[in-house]
């Protein structure tokens, strides 16, 4: 649950403010990247925490971000 939760105060932020929280937890992240991350996110939903995120999902953002940002956000994200 506390992966949610972390998810959806992720989504409450404005651009800039998900930018610094990225920043504060090294992952550098531009504007045009978390606006990317917001579209390939808009679908999340509920039961990704039971069935856990789709692999296309994964692949869309492993491809955005690079092998080292992708793991730095999985960690942060308790995947």
């Amino acid at each position: 649950m506390k992966n949610l939760e972390l998810l959806n105060k992720l989504h409450q932020m404005s651009d800039e403010q998900l930018q610094q929280f990225a920043q504060k937890k090294d992952i550098e992240l531009t504007l045009e990247e978390i606006k990317k991350l917001r579209k390939i996110m808009k679908h999340a939903n509920i039961s990704w925490a039971i069935t856990g995120i789709p692999n296309e999902v994964l692949q869309k953002l492993h491809k955005l971000l690079g092998e080292k940002r992708y793991k730095k956000l999985m960690r942060l994200v308790g995947i």
